[in-house]
């Protein structure tokens, strides 16, 4: 058998037999055997064998380059890929903390992606913040797993529908404050194809310029199956004027205040707020309040009492279930001056109220509005005894971001200022922190015990670093 011996060739020849027409080992694969030894075709059958293993797979006629997912984002800084390992892995450090989130937040705004070689060890981390990462993990193996739409792309009419739950609420809370009707259009056809946590959040997202034009689609949905999506339908519906679910809670809260007055020589008016009878304790006096207040406008509410907002507030001073009611009217009405003007008098704790309901229940959907509620309802000088990691942690969840930086300093400056400082109070007060006020944060925390500080320093380090972008090599 002449030639260059291939592996084919090899396996042709031993299935002919080798009695008449013997195997001369030539080429690549025969090189060092010898023509008559017995061990000669055996050897070659080995190596015939172990090339076909290791042989590529034949290529494609056509490539389908349409299907490829191509991420164009930079991969993050070649420095802070150990300090975001060390940060999300490991006893002691969370994947899912503030801290944890907002780097992810951070690499999704400045548009940067994990290194391909740290997503095995960033697995946890990965899967948590999928959603802001563009990485969709299999269960099994880790690996990146394609998808129809990336994270990375921009979200149009076209395509949003393919994106997370939560980007589909943002998108159509975004689209609500430049063209209400089109966002309508598609929410309006899309909900027929959605679970009911996914049409809860795109109803609240309805909130975002709601007007008496949502309200055919909206009276078409009251009757929804799923509970939670319903009471959304209903308190969206209450906070249009003329509607029958507007009239019926004002009507409501009006058989429950009472107007009085107190004052011998100077009277003034007051207003007292009736609670139901079964609403007893703390946790249920707040849902209460905000499901009957959140769901009317603090001006149609005043109008029923025949009085002015201003009058109003002075009336309810010294009821606080009231002011809190108020509050929750005021800011699904999105009166940022009647906000402001309770937080900063009688109840400069009434942030605290929001948390416990969450503020998607207000349609606060999109981080300006977020910033806004923030900015009136959280006053420039926080009640140092009323900060713990609970309820800062509970913020920084509720804002899915962060502070305007005057707020997001009080929170701050309140949580160095704690009796009880931790780890995580720290971590997630310097969360709330935006990128302006990073680098003193930075500098208080140096100042601060390590076994405290620490995670947040070391979260502030990558947050400013982000900010920079890569340095020169």
């Amino acid at each position: 058998m002449g030639g260059t011996l291939t592996p084919t060739a090899i396996l042709d020849a031993l299935m002919q037999g080798t009695g008449r027409r013997p195997l001369k080992p030539d080429g690549v694969l025969g090189e060092g055997l010898e023509a008559g030894s017995d061990t000669t075709p055996a050897r070659l059958l080995a190596l015939a064998v172990q090339a076909l293993l290791h042989a590529l797979p034949a290529a494609p006629d056509v490539f389908d380059e349409s299907a490829a997912i191509r991420d164009e984002r930079p991969i993050v800084p070649e420095d802070l890929r150990p300090l975001i390992v060390k940060l999300v892995t490991g006893k002691g450090n969370p994947p899912d903390d503030a801290a944890a989130q907002a780097v992810a937040q951070s690499l999704d705004r400045h548009g940067y992606r994990l290194h391909p070689f740290d997503i095995p060890r960033l697995a946890l981390f990965a899967r948590k913040h999928g959603d802001l990462l563009g990485i969709a993990l299999t269960k099994a193996g880790e690996e990146p797993a394609e998808g129809g739409w990336a994270v990375w792309e921009t979200l149009d009419a076209t395509n949003w529908m393919l994106a997370t739950p939560a980007r589909k609420a943002n998108f159509i809370a975004d689209l609500r404050l430049t063209d209400a009707a089109k966002a309508r259009d598609l929410v309006e056809a899309q909900l027929p194809f959605e679970k009911a946590d996914v049409r809860l959040r795109l109803i609240d997202a309805l909130g975002a310029g709601l007007s008496s034009d949502d309200r055919p689609l909206l009276e078409s949905l009251a009757g929804d199956r799923a509970p939670t999506v319903k009471r959304a339908v209903i308190r969206l519906l209450a906070r249009l004027p003329g509607t029958g679910a507007a009239e019926a809670q004002i009507a409501e809260l009006l058989s429950r205040i009472t107007p009085g007055s107190i004052g011998l020589l100077r009277k003034r008016a007051t207003l007292t707020l009736q609670m139901p009878a079964n609403v007893k304790s703390a946790t249920a006096e707040i849902d209460w309040l905000a499901t009957s207040f959140g769901g009317i406008g603090c001006t149609a509410l005043a109008h029923a009492l025949d009085m002015t907002l201003e009058a109003m507030l002075d009336a309810a001073h010294d009821d606080g279930r009231l002011l809190r009611g108020i509050a929750f009217s005021a800011c699904a009405e999105r009166n940022w001056p009647i906000l402001a003007a309770i937080a900063n008098g009688g109840l400069p704790d009434v942030w605290h109220a929001f948390l416990q309901t969450g503020l998607a229940s207000f349609g606060l959907v999109t981080p300006h509005e977020r910033r806004e509620w923030a900015s009136a309802a959280i006053p420039a000088r926080i009640n140092l005894s009323g900060v713990d990691r609970y309820l800062v942690s509970a913020l920084h969840a509720a804002m899915d971001g962060t502070l305007p930086l005057a707020q997001a300093r009080a929170v701050f400056q309140a949580a160095t200022q704690s009796r009880h400082i931790t780890a995580e109070l720290l971590t997630a007060a310097a969360a709330l922190m935006p990128h302006g006020g990073l680098g003193e944060t930075a500098a208080t925390l140096a100042q601060l015990p390590p076994e405290a500080a620490e995670r947040a320093r070391l979260m502030a380090h990558i947050l400013i670093r982000l900010k920079e972008g890569p340095r020169p090599s």
